[in-house]
């Protein structure tokens, strides 16, 4: 059974006046200038690049209807789903399968703290209340809590849709989840990070399939060689463009990182707005430093 998720796409920014208000009437143009000026193959919404916390749910199930209307039909669109509470999470699901989501990002509730068992029934809650394909988007150091290898294949054996798993915790889970669902299982199912600096290393080493990028806000073009150089697997091709590009992320995120490509998508002529307060956009001597990349 062949993987439900595009290997490749891109975290897309959502676009926020100075003043932290959604603008909704940015949403459009901003996915036509990912689809047609960066390339994206596929985009996930409304996750941790996407502030989704800084959005009401009424706000995100808006977010999800002008996507959906806008984004060619059949265009891989992935939704962000995570809540403080099940309820508002199943609701989220279900928006995003209404408005035409290709798949749902099912995150944690964050700084809760669910036991696994708590974990196993709210995964288990949304899952069941739609028929998109799910993958589970564990970052412990963000959310306090970790979906442990066990608890993921438990899931995985359970939920017909469950066919995925965004590790940005512990990387050593990802060869002990695929060695717990067996070779004949585990071809259906996607790995993906979203961190692009070890994108490589989680791809040749740990069995990682799939990445959701951040820095393809900035650099798409190099992103999308370095995927397709590992998917041929030249991967001393993909390891050049890389370390040429690790410097230049790394200014970025010393800008803050969504702060930072919210800049440069600016600069580029795309509505990406601001961020939220406390996150503030970068200074004088930081936009010096991040118009090399325009």
């Amino acid at each position: 059974m062949a993987r439900q998720f595009v290997d490749y796409s891109i975290a897309m920014v959502t676009p926020f006046n100075q003043q932290g208000e959604f603008l909704t009437s940015s949403v459009a143009p901003l996915v036509e200038f990912y689809i047609n000026q960066l390339k994206a193959p596929g985009l996930l919404i409304s996750g941790s690049t996407g502030e989704q916390h800084c959005l009401s749910v009424d706000e995100r199930k808006q977010l999800y209807k002008i996507v959906s209307e806008t984004a060619p039909k059949g265009f891989p669109i992935y939704a962000g789903v995570a809540a403080f509470n099940t309820k508002d999470a199943i609701e989220l699901a279900q928006a995003a399968e209404q408005s035409g989501f290709s798949g749902i990002m099912l995150g944690v509730p964050p700084y809760r703290r669910p036991l696994q068992r708590e974990l196993e029934g709210y995964v288990t809650d949304v899952a069941n209340s739609v028929g998109l394909p799910i993958f589970v988007y564990n970052t412990p150091n963000s959310n306090g809590c970790q979906v442990e290898p066990e608890t993921f294949v438990r899931l995985a054996t359970e939920l017909n849709n469950l066919r995925g798993l965004k590790e940005v915790g512990h990387r050593e889970n990802i060869p002990q989840i695929r060695e717990l669902l067996g070779k004949d299982n585990v071809e259906k199912f996607s790995f993906f990070t979203g961190d692009d600096d070890s994108y490589i290393e989680l791809k040749s080493k740990f069995g990682y399939t799939s990445i959701t990028s951040m820095a393809a806000n900035a650099f798409p073009m190099e992103m999308k060689q370095i995927f397709d150089y590992m998917q041929n697997n030249e991967q001393e091709k993909a390891e050049s463009i890389l370390s040429d590009l690790k410097p230049k992320i790394l200014t970025i995120q010393n800008a803050g990182y969504i702060q930072g490509l919210k800049y440069i998508l600016r600069e580029r002529g795309a509505p990406a707005g601001y961020c939220p307060s406390p996150l503030m956009d970068p200074s004088d001597e930081e936009k010096q430093l991040l118009k090399a990349f325009v």
